[in-house]
């Protein structure tokens, strides 16, 4: 288990309300307006893994830290988005966050890259916990709430990462029938990148929304300077 961020009852971390735009499409009789109120991104928590912290829970990657300690650091970085109803707006139907890591300056085998990243694969939203569990080798792990497929079905997917041990990870959100796209969401990464070098993550947001004239809107988030662009280390 890793260590809590913070002792209980301190503050939270600041949350933005995102702006989303429209894509211009050339299907689209009139410009449409952006959209408030409709997305919040908690602003990302990131946390030097070491064998101290190792030492102090219950898990044995400590050992694992220690063997790439000369080539490597790891991070974990965390965010929450909010996707929140509208009695009179469209619903979304799907919604996509990715992050770009970046090393600047580094040649292409030293950029950093998304060791792990939690969720995977879900079919229904869950409470974000606030606690995840990292493996002997540093996977991330949310014990329960992982998605494991039915024999014969064809469930449909909630979310479903991707982009693990590569420099642009992302999560896609997809409504369906009985689920609509609405409520908090915990996202994690394992970050590895080479050792004592700066690091950054890049984010963006992205939207579509279901109109009952014009069908399909995608929306693009403008994110705070805050947000855009993270250092990692």
């Amino acid at each position: 288990m890793i260590p809590p961020d913070r002792p209980t009852g301190a503050k939270e971390e600041a949350s933005y309300d995102l702006t989303l735009l429209p894509t211009l499409l050339l299907q689209t009789p009139t410009p449409q307006p952006p959209l408030t109120g409709r997305i919040s991104l908690g602003a990302p928590v990131v946390r030097p893994l070491t064998g101290v912290q190792a030492a102090e829970g219950d898990g044995d990657w400590g050992a694992f830290l220690e063997s790439q300690a000369d080539q490597y650091d790891y991070l974990l970085l965390s965010l929450v988005c909010s996707f929140r109803p509208v009695s009179d707006g469209p619903p979304f139907t799907d919604a996509g966050i990715g992050i770009l890591l970046e090393a600047p300056g580094e040649p292409a085998d030293r950029q950093p890259i998304a060791w792990s990243i939690s969720p995977k694969k879900r079919a229904v939203p869950v409470t974000p916990s606030g606690s995840l569990t990292l493996t002997a080798n540093l996977m991330l792990v949310d014990a329960g709430v992982e998605y494991t497929p039915h024999q014969g079905g064809q469930e449909k997917l909630f979310v479903v990462g991707m982009g693990e041990r590569d420099s642009d990870p992302e999560w896609r959100f997809t409504a369906t029938p009985g689920t609509p796209l609405v409520g908090d969401e915990s996202l994690a990464l394992i970050v590895r990148t080479p050792a004592d070098t700066p690091t950054r993550a890049h984010i963006t947001v992205a939207a579509t929304v279901r109109q009952r004239r014009l069908g399909l809107i995608p929306y693009r988030a403008e994110l705070p300077p805050a947000l855009r662009t993270i250092a990692v280390r």
